[in-house]
């Protein structure tokens, strides 16, 4: 008589460290999202494994907490940035140990050089490594060091793109097998639609001009913000009346220069900027827009891409690998060192009928093919495999490819 096989064990509950030293409620852009949308969607799709979140002195409180969720306060501020990375290699060790974690995972490009358990790490881009200007010398050679020392120090790093994943490879020289793809997906909240005077009063108050074009965009040199408001310009004198909104971080040194720029084209009645802006008025503000136009030189994904498709504004952006890979076919491509082309696209998707129509419908279709519980079961299979040192980490998986 054939025996039957015994059904397979359930894995053991892990504890999952989350170091969110990093975070600066409102001033770190896409990692804030990144953060935020993977410890909901973790929230909703796993109920056995226990998470604890290790927050600064200024995200302390800012995380809605699940059964399994818990936060341990650490008393360290992250707008000091090497007091924090200080702090995170000589004192979080001895946290996560007293917390018994099993794999911790550091979303934020650093993580302690001496856990005392088995680490994760995301690698959100390279830019440290392709725009070090953009940053001060000292800060630079710092990350570029670290980064480097986080990554071979990891039992897996996490990548958010085929693109990124190849460089991390390169310039970070770590072993391929080590390096995973998760996708990101829509950082919005799931109803961005509103009433037609909600929107009307959100762009009165923060002067907005209908109609007009959005950029999502924290003011750093690699955002080449500066060519687009020189394209911006060029369109108009070809017939486009749309305002131009930046919206994002502006606490850049490099956002002097777009403004600069702004002045010197007389711009400065047809371009807002609206700073930093909460996930509501976020999503109204893209609803409202006739279209989105991305034309960063480097990213690590691009989630405003996916945002604005999700919601059904036509994108033009530019043609470098991560954002080709995030929008596929979906997008209208530019070449982002060439005002000429970048000018043109923005005037071809605003007049052109049947080519919005098209980025519409294909950028609807797109963006349903990612999602944060996808990533989040990804991420989760990561944090699975880190924590059994025996099984090698491979990094020939991807999600969400759209």
């Amino acid at each position: 008589m054939r025996s039957v096989p015994a059904p397979a064990a359930e894995p053991e509950p892990l504890r999952i460290g989350i170091n969110a030293l990093y975070l600066i409620p409102g001033r770190v852009g896409g990692s804030e999202i990144y953060l935020r949308r993977l410890l909901a969607a973790l929230a909703r799709i796993d109920p056995a494994n226990h998470y604890v979140i290790f927050t600064n002195r200024e995200s302390r409180g800012s995380f809605p907490l699940a059964g399994n969720f818990s936060e341990h306060p650490c008393p360290v501020r992250a707008l000091f940035r090497p007091g924090r990375i200080a702090w995170e290699q000589a004192v979080l060790p001895r946290r996560v140990k007293k917390e018994r974690i099993d794999v911790l995972h550091s979303p934020g490009f650093t993580a302690p050089l001496f856990c005392p358990c088995p680490s994760v790490v995301t690698i959100l881009d390279t830019i440290y490594l392709e725009f070090p200007d953009a940053f001060p010398a000292g800060a630079n050679l710092a990350m570029r060091h670290l980064s480097r020392l986080c990554a071979a120090r990891a039992r897996a790093v996490i990548a958010l793109s085929r693109y990124s994943r190849d460089r991390i490879v390169g310039a970070l020289e770590v072993s391929p097998a080590s390096v995973n793809v998760v996708h990101l997906a829509s950082g919005l909240p799931e109803e961005a639609k509103a009433a037609p005077e909600t929107l009307e009063g959100l762009l009165k108050r923060r002067r907005i001009k209908y109609p007009y074009v959005l950029a999502v965009s924290a003011a750093h040199p690699h955002k080449n913000l500066v060519r687009l408001v020189e394209a911006y310009y060029q369109a108009r004198r070809r017939g486009v009346e749309h305002s131009l909104v930046l919206m994002g971080i502006r606490h850049s040194r490099y956002f002097q220069r777009v403004e600069k720029a702004v002045r010197r084209l007389g711009l400065e009645s047809e371009v807002v900027f609206t700073g930093w802006v909460p996930e509501d008025e976020k999503a109204l503000i893209y609803s409202g827009s006739a279209l989105l136009v991305y034309p960063s030189l480097l990213e690590g994904f691009g989630l405003p891409v996916v945002e604005a498709m999700r919601l059904g504004v036509p994108v033009a952006c530019s043609d470098v690998p991560s954002l080709a890979e995030a929008a596929g076919s979906a997008a209208r491509f530019f070449d982002p060192y060439s005002v000429e082309e970048m000018g043109e696209a923005i005037r071809e998707c605003l007049t052109d009928e049947r080519l919005r129509e098209r980025l519409i419908v294909a950028g609807r279709e797109h963006a349903a093919g990612f999602s944060w519980e996808e990533t989040a079961r990804r991420t989760l299979d990561v944090y699975r495999r880190a924590a059994a040192p025996a099984e090698p980490v491979s990094g020939g998986r991807e999600s969400n490819p759209g």
